[in-house]
């Protein structure tokens, strides 16, 4: 009986703890299962705006250059059983998410604003004011050297020049009086005719307030055939304006030429002499596409004319310094001359600026698209390995495009914030270089 007794015992003690072990295990499970619940809904709710899209990276892998396959498909079975769209969206944004700070960074360094330095200064403004506005003579010197008829883009150099004066010409005030003498431009550029050709220096278009018709005939009475003879024109141009000079006459030459003194003469001591005799305020220098060695010696001839040398590589800008420098020399040639070169370089300065925020757009563009592949890749492998159904994957692909066009505006309304600023910055300098010409 005793005996019978004990093993009751045995055998009861046995059940207990079979069901211990089994309500540890099931305990465990539980914990396990909910542990990786837990661990999952850690990832914060995904954001609806770009402000807190770009928050949310850099995602766990999209700084990597490569993104092993295999590596991949293991994180994605974290995910848990029948999660939403909702959930793989959060968990591949943790994975994904893009790291848009450096363009947000450039973006943010961005400087619309344009500096203007070494503006002159007039110690008797006020006095120059009161003194009865001169009389102003522009003086053309047109170099037709066989060079001149090399191309620069679709058309030659002759071509572009033309255009740019006649553009030019015709904007002057009208009550100016313009000349233009051409050089240069009879016989050929070969030695046989380079004393034929060095003696060809010509006024085609007498000292005049501008006539189109008359003007644009002028234009058609010579091509680029021959050599340089930039001294005797300069020396020609002197005797053009000795008779139109005086205390009520503003007179001011411009040389636009494409290369050196090529007839034995010395255009340094020409300039100079025309500036020292008072006859000529300023002989400035427009080369078209020059050399550096010719550079030099046209920097030389502006230097001697107390003039300024600008250095144009086609028709836009030539037209672009003629009208800059030579319009503003109406007013004053020593603050005209500096507010057209300040100009010159504002309008680079914006083109450069708009290039700098073109490829900050561009950079920001592409890391949104890398993001986005990204996240199609993801999807795609769950979809092989058979984790979220069609109502998943088009649920997901919608919150994606969403994503993807949200980031995309915000990028554009960026550049065109900057962009504004920069149009106001560039608007307010042209606006004083304007002002200060006019003083």
């Amino acid at each position: 009986m005793l005996r019978f007794k004990w093993v009751l015992s045995m055998i009861f003690l046995l059940v207990l703890l079979m069901t211990a072990c089994s309500n540890q295990n099931t305990a465990s499970d539980e914990n396990d299962e909910n542990e990786g619940e837990s661990e999952f809904n850690e990832f914060p709710e995904a954001a609806t705006d770009p402000e807190g899209m770009i928050e949310e990276g850099p995602g766990e892998l999209f700084s990597m250059d490569e993104i092993d396959e295999e590596a991949l498909k293991n994180r994605l079975e974290a995910l848990p059983e029948d999660s939403t769209a909702d959930d793989v969206y959060r968990y591949l944004t943790s994975l994904f998410a893009a790291d848009f700070q450096p363009p947000l960074s450039k973006y943010e360094k961005f400087d619309p604003s344009f500096s203007v330095e070494g503006a002159p200064e007039s110690e008797n403004f006020e006095e120059e004011n009161e003194t009865e506005e001169k009389k102003q003579h522009i003086a053309l010197l047109m170099d037709a050297s066989g060079s001149m008829g090399a191309s620069v883009g679709n058309e030659t150099k002759m071509e572009a020049a033309k255009n740019a004066l006649k553009q030019f010409v015709s904007d002057l005030p009208e009550d100016a009086q313009i000349m233009l003498r051409v050089y240069g431009h009879k016989g050929s550029n070969k030695n046989a005719d380079k004393e034929r050709s060095c003696e060809s220096s010509e006024v085609v278009y007498p000292l005049d307030i501008y006539d189109s018709e008359k003007f644009e005939e002028a234009l058609s009475l010579f091509e680029p055939v021959g050599w340089t003879p930039l001294a005797a024109s300069i020396e020609a141009a002197e005797e053009d304006l000795m008779e139109h000079s005086g205390d009520d006459v503003e007179n001011v030459v411009y040389v636009i030429s494409d290369g050196e003194e090529t007839c034995d003469g010395d255009p340094v001591k020409a300039a100079k002499e025309l500036h020292e005799s008072g006859i000529a305020t300023a002989v400035n220098i427009i080369g078209f596409d020059v050399g550096n060695e010719a550079q030099k010696q046209l920097q030389e001839v502006a230097n001697a004319g107390g003039g300024e040398f600008t250095n144009v590589d086609s028709g836009a800008e030539l037209l672009e310094a003629a009208q800059n420098s030579i319009g503003k020399a109406l007013q004053d040639a020593s603050n005209n001359i500096w507010g057209a070169l300040e100009k010159t370089d504002i309008n680079w300065d914006k083109i450069d600026k708009n290039n700098e925020l073109n490829s900050i757009s561009s950079e920001f563009q592409d890391i949104i698209k890398r993001e986005s592949r990204l996240y199609d890749r993801g999807i795609n492998l769950l979809v092989e390995q058979e984790q979220i159904n069609e109502e998943v994957v088009s649920d997901l692909e919608k919150l994606i495009e969403d994503r993807y066009n949200e980031l995309s505006q915000y990028n554009e309304e960026q550049f065109d914030q900057y962009q504004g600023l920069m149009e106001e910055e560039y608007e307010k300098t042209i606006n004083m270089l304007d002002e200060l010409g006019r003083k």
